[in-house]
């Protein structure tokens, strides 16, 4: 009788528990003349109810830090990489002017990169700019290209024909992607702890 009890108080734990069952069993519970075994019954509803309601809220935290992670990681990569910029520039914002091409200087941060200087068609003149993307065909030290700087970054791009933003588009999303992923497998905010396994330790 008593491991019948057991089982009964499991099933009603482990059962989805609706909003309806649960105030059904709240007020089966302040009456009176119940007996032991269905009193434990109720309360294993409204516990199963109550576990439930902690386990969206604990989802819903995580999945919040998840993707406050990635959109800041994003908007963080976006920023390194000048993707505004590169956008602007594809959409034809900025000054025109030619750019002289230095040399070429390679990082751990972005890679190798052509330096040069810009030379605007008002007379400004910008020192140690990077040309976006790759030069063109038989370009190199010495050549002058035209091209257009938005300001705000330090390349400048293509006159025409632009699509570096693509890849630094693809770069921000993917870094992006990866640190909301990271953030969400992990245990932070208390993704990965259920109501159960608290319950249980203590």
């Amino acid at each position: 009788m008593t491991s019948r009890s057991h089982r009964s108080a499991r099933s009603a734990g482990s059962a989805k528990v609706g909003r309806r069952q649960a105030e059904q069993a709240r007020t089966e519970l302040a009456g009176a003349g119940l007996s032991h075994h269905d009193e434990r019954r109720l309360r294993a509803v409204l516990r199963s109810r109550e576990d439930a309601a902690r386990r969206r809220h604990l989802r819903l935290k995580h999945l919040g830090i998840a993707v406050t992670g990635a959109v800041v990681a994003a908007a963080i990569t976006a920023l390194s990489f000048g993707l505004v910029p590169a956008i602007e520039a594809a959409r034809g914002q900025g000054m025109i002017g030619s750019f002289v091409v230095s040399e070429r200087v390679c990082s751990s941060k972005v890679g190798c990169q052509w330096v040069g200087t810009f030379r605007s068609g008002q007379g400004a003149v910008i020192s140690g700019l990077a040309y976006g993307g790759t030069l063109p065909a038989g370009d190199g030290p010495g050549s002058v290209i035209p091209v257009r700087y938005p300001g705000g970054t330090d390349q400048v791009y293509a006159l025409h024909g632009s699509y570096t933003w693509l890849i630094d588009l693809l770069v921000t999303v993917v870094v992006g992607a990866a640190v909301g992923a990271a953030l969400w497998i992990s245990p932070l905010g208390g993704g990965g702890r259920s109501p159960e396994g608290v319950r249980a330790s203590g």
